[in-house]
């Protein structure tokens, strides 16, 4: 058996400190340990002296990056919201499929933290409602990263 911290690191290295685009970091396994432990009273240190955060380990990203760089395609500026229609859902019955596919992009936007549904709780009431949905923090980041051509 292993005890909860080598589980944690473990876990990490495994995928779940990795970045939207796959990177495994130091600093990203310290952060992923950090939030799992919360307060507990033993906690983990982290030293480091480095200019830059080397990947350690590359998995599969969790959104493609082809889809990934639509992000300035879908809001022109990280400002804009994108607005919706309920030809964007598959469901309703006269849809749009190639808005259907944009919706797709957005909804596992949603999933990784990048944008969020405007004045609805969920981007199936957006849509249905015509609403819009918009960046988040996260997403404003990954924004100006696909609009650097870093991504």
């Amino acid at each position: 058996g292993r005890g909860v911290f080598t589980s944690l690191v473990v876990d990490g290295m495994q995928g779940g400190a990795a970045d939207l685009r796959g990177h495994v970091t130091p600093g990203s396994i310290y952060a992923y340990v950090d939030q799992a432990l919360g307060p507990w009273d033993q906690r983990p240190i982290f030293k480091t002296n480095v200019t830059r955060f080397t990947s350690i380990r590359t998995i599969a990203p969790r959104v493609a990056l082809e889809i990934l760089r639509k992000l300035i395609e879908y809001f022109p500026s990280p400002h804009d919201e994108h607005s919706l229609n309920p030809s964007y859902e598959d469901t309703i019955e006269n849809h749009d499929p190639e808005k259907a596919k944009i919706f797709k992009h957005l909804q596992k936007f949603v999933s990784v933290g990048l944008v969020v549904p405007v004045d609805e709780e969920h981007m199936y009431y957006a849509a249905i409602n015509s609403k819009s949905c918009r960046l988040t923090a996260l997403g404003f980041q990954y924004w100006r990263l696909v609009k650097e051509k870093r991504v």
